[in-house]
């Protein structure tokens, strides 16, 4: 211990580090352990927490640096008095990184009550206090590793200023001036241009050889109620990864009969990959022939699922509509991406929505060209994540959604939803943002758990539009404006799951919540971006299914866990 104090004091006295951007660090530290929407595994807090100090100790020399040019020039002190600060200063800066070291475990320790809390409020273990001890000690390494950094650029910039000086003969002032530009300049050219274009390639590279990954369970459908099958006009090999394993997913027509100790039918699971036509609208063509080709028309139902970015379809939901069903269901969905969603939510947000355009336009076209008078199959359409944004870019607004289709399940929106937001911001006065209501719930409905509508479709005028989404999903309530922005959903009583004590702070809660999209499924099945356990609920409520209620969900939820712990979720 002595010799990393060492250490420690020679890195310290080396560096001088600001005392007031240590004390604003130390703050932001504590901030970072307060509570937010979902716990945090010890490894991910400490990063959080040491980004945090980073931020805060910017922060800090910001406001030092303000006082001390523009402040205390004005300011007169007594020679006694500036030598006895002068002291303190040192003292200060010699004891601050065994101040700091000390204070991070005690902060610890007291936020572990905190973050306890929050595990309960979200049904999760609480993680050992053995890991909780971890969380200073990342934060510390991450923080000073950052400040290396940040160091170190700056001793170049400087570096850069001198050399520009003696070259050009230029004042002080004009060459800082010049250093800052072209920093900015080089700054914003990596931020903007180089940095999102090498990840994005590498991104694109690496799920490009996912995508084409071969899994030993996917195998080419036999029957020709499946894309990628013999009688397909889809290659199997065209689908990609995430097609392949939606259309040798699922329980098949023998299983589900036996499961359900009635006649089924064969269930319908058409799909199109990127490499299965070139653009959208020439693969939801493709779609559209195979729904033709297995007489689709003739289904109860017909599900459009706009995917998440690498084409996913959860097999849970699917699984859910085609028990619910017999069977008798017809599932359709397209690729538009490799790269996870995640990435998509950044990079292909357009191309998603493009996608969910075409996708829906040609299978509702599809739908009103059967001959009148004919069996036409309910329409219905289902998205999660970014697949509801996807899904809401091929409506104008609630009107149209009801005229066109005949139900709508999206589950766990973003915030970025056009029509979403548009019906939160205009709820009825006096319901919250997480749990809104809109024309007395006659059109469309929101739901933390639509376990709420079993039996009971009350007040509720067909078709129905349901919104499933968590106080908990920081995938629902992230924003750019919590920047400097109160949300309703803080200024209101908290939801379920989420913690009383978590406020707003202007940049402390963006940063809060942006750390908790990267933990999304932190929680567990009910809370977060967890959504699995709720589907069920959800495609009951919105096809209207009669005499739904308890007994009827305990039986279907056992007959689900049964049928996906035979498949993979993916």
């Amino acid at each position: 211990m002595n010799r990393v104090a060492e250490v420690l004091r020679g890195w310290w006295i080396r560096w001088q580090p600001s005392v007031t951007g240590l004390v604003v660090a130390a703050l932001a530290a504590w901030v970072s352990l307060m509570p937010s929407l979902l716990p945090r595994e010890w490894h991910y807090q400490g990063i959080v927490t040491g980004v945090s100090m980073l931020v805060g100790y910017g922060v800090g020399v910001a406001v030092r640096t303000v006082w001390r040019r523009l402040v205390l020039p004005r300011i007169s002190v007594h020679p006694d008095l500036d030598a006895l600060g002068k002291r303190l200063l040192i003292f200060a800066r010699l004891s601050a990184p065994y101040v700091l070291v000390v204070y991070l475990i005690t902060a610890t320790a007291t936020a572990i009550r905190w973050q306890d809390q929050v595990s309960d409020l979200v049904e999760t273990p609480r993680p050992p206090w053995s890991d909780y001890m971890r969380i200073p000690w990342v934060a510390l390494a991450v923080f000073v590793s950052l400040l290396v950094l940040a160091r170190t650029l700056r001793r170049l910039y400087r570096l850069f200023v001198r050399v520009v000086r003696r070259k050009f003969n230029l004042g002080e002032y004009t060459a800082r001036i010049t250093g800052v530009v072209v920093a900015s300049a080089l700054l914003f050219g990596v931020v903007q241009g180089v940095v999102p274009r090498l990840f994005f390639e590498a991104a694109n590279r690496i799920s490009g050889v996912q995508n084409a990954e071969d899994l030993p369970w996917a195998t080419r459908p036999t029957v020709p109620e499946r894309s990628g099958s013999p009688d397909s006009h889809v290659d199997f090999d065209d689908l990609g990864l995430q097609g392949r394993r939606f259309v040798s997913g699922g329980l098949d027509q023998a299983r589900l009969s036996d499961l359900l100790e009635e006649p089924a039918m064969q269930p319908i699971r058409l799909y199109a990959g990127l490499d299965s036509a070139p653009t959208d609208d020439e693969r939801s063509a493709l779609v559209v022939d195979e729904l033709n080709r297995t007489r689709a028309w003739e289904r109860d139902a017909v599900v459009i699922v706009p995917t998440t970015g690498t084409g996913w379809i959860n097999p849970n939901a699917a699984q859910a509509i085609e028990l619910l069903s017999a069977g008798d269901v017809a599932i359709v969905g397209t690729q538009y991406s490799y790269l996870p969603s995640w990435i998509s939510f950044l990079a292909d947000r357009e191309k998603a929505e493009a996608a969910g355009r075409s996708l829906v336009e040609a299978v509702v076209a599809w739908r009103d060209s059967l001959p009148p008078g004919e069996h036409r199959p309910n329409l219905y359409v289902y998205g999660e994540s970014l697949g509801t944004q996807a899904g809401e870019a091929a409506f104008s607004g609630i009107r149209d959604i009801r005229q066109t289709v005949d139900g709508v399940l999206w589950i766990g929106p973003p915030n970025s939803n056009r029509i979403w937001r548009s019906l939160v911001e205009r709820r009825d006065p006096g319901t919250t943002a997480t749990e809104p209501v809109y024309a007395d719930g006659l059109l469309v409905r929101f739901s933390e758990d639509p376990a709420e509508f079993r039996d009971d479709h009350t007040q509720w005028i067909p078709p129905y539009v349901l919104y499933v989404q968590h106080a908990t999903d920081p995938v629902v309530w992230w924003n750019p404006d919590l920047m400097f922005t109160r949300p309703a959903w803080l200024s209101e009583p908290p939801g379920k799951g989420r913690h009383p004590g978590m406020f707003y702070m202007p940049v402390f809660t963006f940063f809060q919540v942006t750390a908790d999209l990267g933990n999304a499924i932190g929680g567990s099945q009910g809370y977060g971006h967890l959504y699995d356990h709720q589907i069920l609920d959800g495609w009951a409520a919105v096809t209207a299914r009669e005499g739904w209620d308890d007994e009827q969900y305990e039986r279907f939820a056992r007959l689900h866990d049964i049928a996906m712990a035979e498949q993979e979720r993916g």
